[in-house]
């Protein structure tokens, strides 16, 4: 009996531990008090609020201009830890394979920024495609490092746009598919694509060609099917666009040098901080000398590829080119250039030109 006592004493003690364990195990200890970083807890980050722009340009995926905009895309989303995302979207995607459409898009805000033909933002920027007008690429950053060349972006402000940057548009060669084109008078009687500009126009017309205004997302279309025996580019549209597939001659004339802008809708700019506003000119300014280097850089492998591609290729003489520049010295076009640009404009322009002559 005594041993049975003894052994429910001991059972009924050692029930009497179990639960003092688990009711030790389930107590709540005190709060911690003190900063995350104090208690050792990780500490929570709002996530970052990123805002997404839509940027275009009217070439092609491998193009200088549309290779400059994902690097600024690629830059500013680092720049500013993710808060802006830069979509980018090449051939006018956006905008019906149009430059102008896409142009004026910028304006309005429909689209948040791109590259686009100076020509097309406003028409004093002809003042950079007088033909013949520049020696050489340096004698080119000189002009648009100058206080007209800034003053002439200021007049973007009141149109939409806040440009930032040039960027070459090339020098312009020309395509055809009825015959070698050495002097102006090979010209007779072919149908020359030029760009929606007067001065465009008039200096082709003035050259000898027929000219006809096409958009530039309907020129593969227009060269292929013959509404146009010949268009006007920089090598790298030439190549990039694949004009060398519907046009059989090149010829290398260098016959005017005309810039692209790479800007933003002035709403969109006036909404950034201080801030923002330096790292994006800060990073478009850099993207411009990338795109304007690459561009440079690619003159002679772009001639080869053009060859190989199965253009037959001339390249003017000096004698040709005097040839040329005496047939566009005429009143229509000077009187297209002034009507276009602004007289005055144009006057201090040209000065500038001829002051930053070496």
């Amino acid at each position: 009996m005594k041993k049975r006592i003894l052994t429910l004493t001991l059972a009924f003690a050692l029930l009497l531990s179990i639960c003092a364990l688990f009711a030790a195990c389930g107590e709540k200890t005190p709060a911690q008090t003190g900063t995350p970083s104090q208690t050792g807890t990780p500490s929570t980050t709002a996530p970052v609020k990123t805002t997404v722009l839509r940027a275009s340009t009217p070439t092609a995926p491998d193009h200088a201009w549309t290779l400059g905009l994902k690097k600024i895309a690629d830059d500013i989303y680092e720049r500013t830890g993710g808060r802006y995302k830069i979509d980018v979207y090449p051939n006018a995607s956006l905008s019906e394979n149009n430059e102008k459409t896409m142009t004026e898009q910028i304006f309005t805000g429909t689209l948040d920024m791109g590259v686009s033909p100076a020509s097309l933002c406003s028409p004093i920027f002809s003042a950079f495609s007088v033909p013949f007008l520049f020696e050489d690429r340096e004698h080119i950053a000189r002009v648009c490092d100058s206080d007209i060349a800034k003053e002439m972006l200021g007049t973007l402000e009141e149109k939409g746009m806040h440009a930032i940057a040039y960027v070459e548009n090339g020098f312009r060669q020309i395509t055809n598919n009825i015959r070698e084109i050495r002097t102006p008078a090979d010209t007779k009687g072919i149908k020359m694509r030029t760009p929606q500009s007067s001065t465009t126009i008039a200096t082709m017309e003035a050259i000898g060609f027929n000219a006809v205004a096409i958009s530039a997302g309907e020129l593969y279309v227009a060269l292929s099917q013959g509404t146009a025996d010949g268009q006007e580019n920089a090598l790298s549209t030439i190549y990039n666009n694949k004009y060398y597939e519907v046009q059989k001659y090149l010829t290398i004339i260098n016959y005017n040098w005309s810039p692209a802008l790479i800007g933003i809708n002035s709403e969109l700019w006036e909404s950034f901080s201080d801030e923002d506003k330096a790292i994006f000119e800060e990073v478009i300014k850099d993207a411009a000398a990338y795109v304007n280097e690459l561009l440079a850089s690619q003159d002679e492998e772009l001639i080869e590829k053009l060859k190989e591609a199965g253009m037959q290729v001339y390249v003017c003489t000096k004698d040709d080119i005097e040839l040329f520049k005496k047939a566009v010295n005429t009143d229509n076009v000077k009187k297209e250039f002034e009507k276009s640009v602004g007289e005055d404009l144009l006057t201090r322009f040209l000065q500038t030109v001829e002051d930053t002559r070496k």
